[in-house]
């Protein structure tokens, strides 16, 4: 066998948050993005020491890959959208919508559109979307000047993943009242939904123009700026939201998305442990900063959040990725094959469970184990990129030339830059 240094793909998931506001905030959410999956070579030959080994292992950026967020954290989001404004805000539709009616007619009209719209709420909340837009339409149809009706049902619009609805439903709110702060920030969090961020910068910059204590709408702007790779703005924008409400634990779970954003792990760590005071579990800011500690070289503490997050919910695939990748980094390839079994059990259609599992019997140098959990992995996903390198790498290192070389053909057509492949495919295409 040839003295080359295979090279294996592994995968971790690292959480994202979604913005919340004030008072629901507060409850443990978790959000979804895999960040990049991450490279490790392994000199097939070494028998160094663990620590010495791992300073020798590269590591380099392949991709970066979406997941959706889970419905868990829509649906609270939404509901915070619908929730009247907290106190302070004082001057939102929302307080006192009948506050503009200007006749004994209009106030009794607008009196019943408020019972239709207070139930509409209460389904929205208990997450019965159907009968909310029922009570709302009933609302609106007794009252069609009824501008925090329009709002409601725009935010339950936006819950059923009908943007173009729910910006025309918040865009008459703010008509028939421009001086609404929450239609701006919800219609903000729309336009950033669908990544028009320059609309949505606007509402959520008119929405604290008109109420500088709206929570809602300085995490919206500081969601606009992350978008954007704006960390230092983001930043900003998360310290006033924080100023208003200093025990939100998202809040400081998302600033600390901002500080990783920018590198700078050490205040990003402070405030996942501060999100994780506020809230011990809450199970976004564990694996979050789990992840933070693998990025600090620190393998034994990211495997203490991972597993913090697998006590609290012994179902949760991305902690299970992601202590695998972390057991990986130790060299404990059984370890990491425990959890990826656990994570397939789970998901049998988990392509990155069978790519994790593969890269760490390729590790092993258990190649045909290797080979057959990449192939479950293309079988799920035929342009999985990582099982395609991963397998390709197996095939060279049992002397199989001919498939190695039709893996990484494959690989380039999908991806002509991508790193030493090409390399690969010439040096097998010449052996077989």
């Amino acid at each position: 066998m040839r003295g080359i240094q295979y090279a294996a793909a592994f995968r971790f998931h690292h959480r994202r948050f979604g913005i919340l506001d004030h008072p629901l905030s507060r409850m443990m959410t978790s959000g979804g993005v895999v960040l990049p999956f991450y490279m490790l070579i392994l000199p097939k030959d070494s028998t160094e020491p663990t620590a010495a080994l791992l300073r020798q292992m590269r590591v380099s950026l392949l991709k970066l890959r979406l997941t959706p967020m889970p419905v868990s954290l829509e649906a609270l989001a939404a509901a915070i959208l619908l929730v009247v404004a907290p106190p302070a805000v004082a001057a939102s539709a929302d307080d006192n919508p009948c506050a503009k009616a200007q006749s004994d007619e209009a106030v009794t009209a607008c009196h019943a559109a408020t019972a239709l719209w207070e139930r509409g709420r209460a389904a929205a909340r208990e997450g019965d979307l159907e009968r909310a837009i029922t009570e709302l339409d009933a609302a609106i149809r007794t009252d069609p000047t009824f501008a925090a009706a329009y709002n409601s049902r725009g935010v339950v619009f936006r819950r059923q993943h009908k943007p173009d609805r729910a910006i025309a439903d918040l865009s008459e709110a703010i008509r028939l009242d421009p001086g609404g702060a929450i239609a701006f920030s919800n219609r903000g969090r729309v336009y950033e939904e669908m990544r028009e961020l320059g609309s949505a910068q606007a509402d959520f910059d008119r929405a604290i123009a008109l109420d500088p204590k709206l929570t809602s709408a300085w995490y919206g702007r500081a969601l606009v700026h992350h978008a954007r790779r704006e960390f230092d703005a983001a930043i900003a924008a998360f310290n006033e939201a924080l100023a208003l409400d200093p025990r939100n634990a998202v809040g400081y779970a998302n600033r600390a998305e901002a500080y990783y954003g920018k590198g700078d792990l050490d205040r990003a760590m402070a405030d996942y442990d501060e999100a994780l005071r506020l809230n011990p579990r809450y199970v976004a800011a564990l694996n979050n900063r789990g992840h933070a500690h693998q990025e600090k070289g620190d393998y034994d503490a990211a495997i203490a959040d991972f597993s913090a997050v697998i006590t609290i919910d012994p179902n949760d695939v991305d902690a299970l990725h992601n202590r695998a990748a972390a057991y990986v980094r130790k060299l404990e390839f059984d370890r990491a094959i425990a959890d990826c079994d656990r994570a397939v059990a789970l998901n049998p259609h988990d392509g990155t469970a069978f790519v994790n599992r593969g890269s760490a019997h390729a590790y092993k140098r258990d190649y045909i184990r290797a080979i057959a959990d990449y192939s479950e992995a293309i079988r799920i996903d035929p342009d999985d990129i990582d099982a395609l390198y991963g397998r390709g790498g197996a095939y060279e290192e049992v002397g199989d030339y001919v498939h190695a070389a039709g893996d990484y053909a494959h690989l380039l057509r999908l991806s002509p830059v991508f790193r030493d492949v090409r390399e690969r495919l010439r040096r097998t295409s010449k052996a077989r």
